[in-house]
């Protein structure tokens, strides 16, 4: 019996060690990743919130990858992350920027509106109620900055903000993951070909807008959040301060394209294609921050006869991906002074500065366009359309802040 009792102590023990040491196994091979210069691959990522694990593809080119900047590209409804990392392989090589698409895919996060487009922030977010309304450690937008922070940590790497592009569902979750949250790491957003938006109109609920309809004081998103979980800080100031780009092919134009959703709130408010709901997107956008006398520095951009073609997307998405990752230094900053009015079509006023200072502009891919003494107004008449960086220089330093030229 003895001898009995010995042989089950020892099994147990030692099957024990074998599932202890697969454990470690499974944990090194997957927390501890070889990323390195000139490799392709993916990894599993395991959230610390305790969300499904997502596998992230990745390509890095050859370099010194503690200094390159990060890409996150976002993918569609059919979850093809690995194609998402190879729309961007040929350019992250020309460019030297590595690139990681995060892949949430069906299994691990069904639901394609709710787990996915809509980020988990509620549990139904087509008919979302105030009892699910989820924690931010529940969100799937949560994730973006945690797998940053870990590829950072991985390749020992000073990178402090990454670019992203999102295509189709994936331009869908970029922009509701700049409102969401408005805190990230993210330093540019191009937003490509949206099937449709969650647009800051108060008098239209959630989905489509920032209204809810379980809520009787008329208190929209942003400030029911604010009230109720007051860390999250979620303003449509901060939306707006984003560097977002909303990225439309003309030809994306079919109201009978697949997938696209319809409904009689969607199509009426929007539009019944992407690129008119893109417009829609923008220009309401643009409306409201003027009126509430907000900073606004979102651009839109169109590429002329290209219709729901990621890579043509990616392609044309490139040139604001690299702008201030790869070709300009400018950090902005907080300002001592108030600029007025952005967007701006003659002219920008400075109001709080007490003595001429220099001022030099530079286009996002931050190349020099002029430069000029100024004290009352910035004279920007011969600009092109589009975002600059206005590069201020007086006797307490330099100074950077964005403005659009419409």
């Amino acid at each position: 019996m003895m001898k009995l009792n010995m042989q089950k102590y020892y099994f147990k023990f030692h099957f024990n060690y074998i599932a202890l040491a697969f454990t470690f196994f499974v944990y090194f091979s997957t927390f501890s990743q070889n990323l390195k210069s000139n490799s392709t691959g993916s990894f599993l990522y395991y959230p610390t919130s305790g969300l499904p694990s997502v596998k992230v593809f990745y390509h890095i080119p050859q370099g010194d990858i503690t200094l390159m900047p990060i890409i996150f590209s976002f993918h569609g409804a059919s979850r093809n992350a690995d194609d998402y990392r190879d729309y961007w392989i040929s350019m992250s090589n020309s460019n030297n920027f590595m690139v990681f698409a995060p892949e949430f895919s069906s299994q691990k996060y069904p639901g394609l509106g709710d787990n996915y487009l809509m980020g988990n922030v509620f549990d139904d977010g087509d008919n979302p109620t105030e009892s699910e309304f989820n924690e931010f450690s529940e969100w799937t937008f949560s994730v973006i900055d945690d797998i940053f922070d870990f590829i950072v940590n991985q390749v020992s790497g000073t990178q402090e903000r990454y670019n992203a592009w999102g295509h189709s569902g994936g331009a869908q979750f970029l922009h509701r993951f700049a409102f969401f949250v408005p805190n990230s790491k993210l330093n540019i957003g191009v937003c490509s070909n949206a099937g449709w938006y969650t647009v800051p109109e108060s008098n239209i609920d959630f989905p489509y807008g920032i209204g809810l309809p379980f809520n009787s004081n008329d208190i929209d998103l942003p400030d029911f959040i604010l009230q109720n979980y007051p860390s999250y800080q979620i303003s449509l100031n901060k939306f707006f301060e984003k560097e977002l780009v909303i990225h439309l092919g003309t030809a994306d134009n079919d109201s009978n394209s697949s997938g696209l959703r319809h409904n009689n709130i969607v199509d009426s408010q929007q539009g019944n294609n992407r690129y008119d709901r893109g417009n829609y997107f923008f220009s309401t956008s643009n409306s409201i921050s003027n009126q509430l006398l907000l900073p606004f520095n979102w651009i839109k951009s169109e590429i002329d006869g290209v219709g729901h073609q990621a890579q043509l997307m990616a392609n044309d998405a490139l040139k604001f991906i690299i702008k201030k990752s790869l070709s300009s230094n400018h950090k902005i900053e907080e300002l001592d002074f108030v600029i007025y009015p952005n967007p701006a079509q003659t002219k920008v006023n400075f109001l709080g500065l007490n003595s001429p200072v220099q001022a030099t502009v530079f286009d996002m891919l931050g190349k020099y366009q002029l430069q000029s003494e100024v004290i009352n107004s910035l004279d920007v008449s011969q600009l092109k359309p589009g975002l600059y960086v206005v590069e201020i220089k007086d006797e307490d330093g330099i100074k950077a802040f964005n403005i659009l030229k419409k």
